[in-house]
């Protein structure tokens, strides 16, 4: 029986970011194939020369792969759709099995207002998937020939992690600190929590964008983490909070119900369809964030019933095995369809 082997092309899954944990995820457990690998085309801060080689390091990668073999590419938007957009009009030339997964809060508006550069990538690949509905309708407008379907990120499911109940009152927020995530509403919130809740405390943990929390009692702003410590911090949480503007399908909130802690959240891009998990206040409403983190903070048995569910949800529909499962049938029947295209 023939291997299935399987690259991905995108950020560094040794940095941190939403896209690169998704890499990491599917290359540490062969999500999809038999053999999964990655190909870093970026890192975060790297200078343009570091860029330029990464990139083409993955294009050699390219030029070298058997035709057999998958090219899964990853793309948000901006520049994501000339540096990884290259490659996947490359992987097409070459007759490889080109697979492109839609990432990004921003990838609507900007495929709005860049409809031919779009279009123009995604109808070179063989296989288009996305986080959510939203994203999956303005594609198939875009490439109407190209089989595009919803496929959520997968999750590793801890179940050994401790219940929401054994925990202290923490409320960790975690990705970039600024105003697209929330961090400004998170902020005044919390100064409303911190009086009711006094045992209490908040991690904010990312890059500091375009909002500097100023100082607060028992909230605490920390750099960007490494993979083990971020997950050592989610599991200590009671409740996550991302009150954001604008979202694709935030990973961190996937990894959160995979531990079985609740969340609250905003009903943009696709968290409404992790509402098993969380709790949904208005965007931008501070004191409704406060009485639903009050709310779980106050009531631990609240917050485990619903961590619990969250991650049933993630068993169910997000798990590595079963992520694993949809992505080797898609991938197949893309194979199917370059098969029968060469002998027409």
């Amino acid at each position: 029986m023939t291997r299935l082997l399987v690259h991905h092309f995108g950020p560094d899954p040794t940095t941190v970011g939403g896209m690169a944990t998704v890499i990491r995820v599917l290359t540490e457990h062969n999500v999809g194939g038999d053999v999964v690998d990655s190909h870093p085309t970026w890192r975060p801060q790297s200078s343009p020369l570091a860029s330029a080689r990464l990139l083409a390091a993955s294009a050699r990668a390219l030029l070298q792969m058997p035709a057999s073999q998958v090219a899964h590419l990853h793309l948000s938007e901006r520049g994501s759709f000339l540096r990884e957009g290259s490659l996947v009009a490359m992987a097409h030339r070459r007759g490889l099995v080109t697979v492109v997964t839609i990432h990004g809060a921003s990838f609507m508006p900007f495929a709005r207002e860049h409809p031919r550069l779009v279009s123009g990538v995604l109808r070179r690949a063989h296989l288009i998937t996305c986080l959510e509905q939203g994203s999956l309708e303005l594609v198939r407008r875009s490439a109407p020939r190209v089989r595009s379907e919803v496929v959520p990120n997968p999750v590793f499911v801890d179940v050994s992690s401790p219940p929401a109940d054994a925990t202290d009152e923490l409320v960790v927020f975690a990705g970039e600190i600024g105003l697209r995530k929330g961090a400004d509403v998170l902020h005044r919130a919390w100064q409303l929590v911190a009086q009711r809740r006094p045992q209490a405390r908040c991690v904010m943990v990312g890059p500091l964008a375009d909002f500097a929390p100023p100082d607060t009692a028992r909230l605490q702003v920390r750099p960007p983490v490494d993979p083990i410590e971020m997950k050592a911090l989610l599991r200590n949480a009671r409740v996550v909070a991302l009150p954001s503007r604008a979202e694709g399908m935030p990973m961190v909130l996937t990894e959160a119900m995979s531990l079985g802690r609740a969340f609250v959240s905003t009903p943009v891009g696709g968290i409404p369809e992790l509402a098993a998990g969380g709790m949904l206040v208005a965007v931008g409403d501070e004191l409704e964030l406060a009485d639903r983190l009050t709310e779980l903070l106050a009531d631990p048995k609240l917050a485990r019933a619903i961590g619990e569910r969250g991650r049933r949800f993630c068993l169910q529909t997000r798990s590595v095995e079963v992520i694993d499962a949809r992505l080797r049938e898609l991938y197949s029947a893309a194979q199917a369809s370059i098969s029968r295209e060469t002998t027409i």
